[in-house]
Formats: C-alpha cells, structure tokens, sequence
C-alpha cells in the first residue's frame, strides 16, 4: 500500500486512542447495558480507525478497501447504542436472544453487501477519489443498500433520542447536568450523521467523530455525575413497587414525581409532574398543609370511599443533587389504619378495665353481714337484702 501524510488520519487516530480509552475505563465499571456500550464503543473505534488509515493511504482503491473494512464497525454502533440505551431506560427485558438477532439482521445483510460491492455495486454504484488542499478524499455514489441502512439506522437513532429525551425530561428538575449531558449525547450523532449524508460536508464523515463523543457524554456523565445512580432501572423496579405514597416535590413545592400507588390512590390519571403540591392535593388539606410546612412527621386521616377513615404516617426526607444542594423533599406515607384501630381498641379496653377496677375496689375488703338476718350494712349505714347489694356493686 502507498501512504502519505494526512491530518484528518490524525484527527481520526485521537478520536479512536479516546473511544479506546474510554472503552477500557468503562468496563472497570458495573452498569446497565455494560456489554452494549462496550461494543458501541469498539464499533465507534474501529470506524474511526479505518477512515483514520483510509486518509494514510494514497490510492483510491486502497481508500474504497478500509471504507469497506470500516463498515464492521459501522453496522454496529447504531443497533449497540439503541442496546444500551434500552437497558438504561430499564427495558433490559426486551433484549432477548431472539429480539438481538432480529436486530442485527439488517446490519448483517449491510456488511455483507458492502464485502461483495464490486460485482454487485449496491452499496456504491461508483466512486471516485478527489483532489482537496487538504488531503485527497472518496467520493461515493451511494445505493440502496447504503440508504436501505441509513433508514434502519435512522430508525433506531430515533428509538434511543426519544429514550433518551424521555429520561432527560425526568431527571431535568432534579438533575440538571446530567439531563442536559443526555441530551448532548442524543444530538451529537444526528448532527454528524446529517452534515455527510446531506452533502453539507463531503471531504469528511464526521459521523464516528459524534458517536465518539457520545460516548465520552455518557462515560463522563456516569463517573463525573453517578448517572446510574438515578436511572430509572431503579425506579421502575423498586420505586413503583412500593407499597405506600411516596411524593417528591422540588424547592418551591412543585410535584416532580410520585409512584403509582400514590397515583392510584388519589386517582390521579397521570402524574401532575410541575404543578403545585398546594393545588394538587388541595383536596386533602392535611397532607397538604404537612407538605408546606416545617414538620417532619405527622398522622394524617384520609377520608374516601371506604367505609372508615385511612390513618397514614407521613414523614419528610430532604434530597440533594450531585453537589450537595438542596434539591427537593421526598414524601413517604405509611398505612398505619390497622395500627390505629388496635390503638383505638386497646385505650377502650384500657377504659373498660378501669372501671371494672373501680368497681372491684367497692367490694374489696370485708363486708358487715349481719349474723341473724345475713343482711349487708352499705356505706350509709342502713341494712341491704345480700342479692341487692351485689347487684347494685
């Protein structure tokens, strides 16, 4: 092979030493969806690495053999990101053995179809190398095999942003950072994706550059900010699972979340994420009133359509974000109905016992009975039938 110099060849050798390094950091790491980032990582490696050597090489049909080459790493980064994502949103679930084989069905065919292109010429009818100040570079004429993946992996891109933008709206008032960091991974491969296959750029495919990048977002953003820490695998697994209220509410005692028992309960169709506690539950002013104010536990009674009243224990946690700032207050209300009725029992018993004392006192001692008439002298001095008297105590 014939090799010159090339900037962009450099350009292209950093972005693979940092998806590599990035690659090897990670998997230090236990997460969700570690395997599908790995492989996302390598994949967004690997491409830039053969354009890194695609830019070394002086002639065109060496430069049409690494963009081929390229394209075992090109067919995964799309369906391995989308991978990784499902697992961060907590759909881990869907990832079956069968689902992952449909997945990577069409990416297969891609790979084998730009392999064989020249006697086929489904991937590149044909292509031509151009002359540029700085450096000389490929221009292909692009087949329906290429745009057949291009749509497939619009397809998925467009999956994983809505995940992705689906998390980022949960996390924003809470976690600022890390949201908008989600949301500079979601943009970064459409934007250069979009700039070479629109022709807006056509001396350089700056599309393994974004989904690098991407990566080091996400990388960053699960060292720097705990982003795993705050993933939803948590909150649909647990959080939704629990049986009792739990309401968050953010500084200025707006709802930010509540789990779906609470939501049944106060038959909320759909959580009223951003509105005021204040409105919300206005309907229950005792637990608003705990909402707005200083206290950090109280009972609260909650009268519906059951037939006797709800008691709940309502207690108060502060939340803080990842530099230690107040961030909101995290609600918890216990069922304490059953608890209450025994109390309410055991004080009436308690009632009940004291008066029978009482009266067990009155007949405490020895009674005067008389010795011929066996009457019983009361407190007032004056004779009572044995049968009246202890009727009457």
């Amino acid at each position: 092979m014939s090799w010159q110099f090339s900037f962009f060849g450099i350009l292209f050798c950093t972005i693979t030493a940092i998806a590599a390094y990035v690659t090897v950091r990670a998997r230090r790491g236990a997460f969700p969806g570690e395997k599908s980032f790995t492989i996302f990582m390598l994949s967004a490696a690997f491409w830039a690495f053969t354009g890194a050597l695609e830019w070394f090489v002086a002639l065109p049909d060496e430069k049409a053999f690494w963009s081929q080459i390229s394209y075992f790493g090109i067919v995964n980064v799309a369906p391995a990101f989308f991978c990784f994502v499902l697992a961060y949103s907590g759909y881990a679930r869907l990832l079956t053995k069968r689902n992952v084989i449909l997945l990577w069905l069409i990416p297969a065919i891609t790979l084998l179809l730009a392999l064989t292109n020249k006697w086929h010429g489904l991937n590149w009818p044909s292509y031509a190398m151009v002359q540029h100040p700085l450096g000389n570079y490929m221009y292909y004429e692009h087949g329906p095999s290429f745009w057949m993946f291009v749509g497939y992996s619009y397809l998925l891109n467009i999956a994983s942003s809505i995940l992705l933008l689906r998390q980022s709206g949960k996390l924003f008032r809470l976690y600022q950072t890390q949201s908008m960091m989600l949301l500079a991974a979601m943009l970064f491969p459409w934007i250069g994706n979009m700039l070479y296959n629109s022709r807006t750029i056509v001396i350089i495919d700056l599309t393994p550059a974004a989904f690098t990048f991407t990566g080091v977002l996400i990388w960053w953003n699960m060292k720097q900010y705990h982003l795993f820490n705050i993933a939803p695998v948590a909150r649909e697994t647990l959080f939704n699972s629990i049986k009792e209220l739990v309401i968050v509410v953010d500084e200025e005692c707006r709802i930010v979340d509540m789990n779906m028992f609470a939501q049944s309960h106060f038959h909320f169709t759909t959580i009223p994420i951003g509105k005021s506690a204040n409105d919300v539950f206005s309907p229950w002013d005792q637990l608003c009133s705990f909402i707005l104010s200083d206290r950090n536990e109280v009972e609260i009674e909650f009268h519906g359509e059951e037939a006797e009243p709800q008691w709940f224990l309502a207690t108060k946690t502060p939340l803080v974000n990842a530099h230690a700032n107040p961030a909101g207050t995290l609600i918890i209300c216990r069922n304490i109905t059953e608890r209450k009725r025994v109390a309410l029992e055991r004080e009436e018993l308690i009632v009940e016992l004291q008066e029978a004392l009482a009266n067990v006192k009155t007949l405490n001692g020895l009674l005067p009975i008389c010795a011929t008439c066996k009457k019983i002298r009361n407190d007032e001095g004056y004779w009572q039938q044995v049968d009246r008297y202890v009727a009457e105590h």
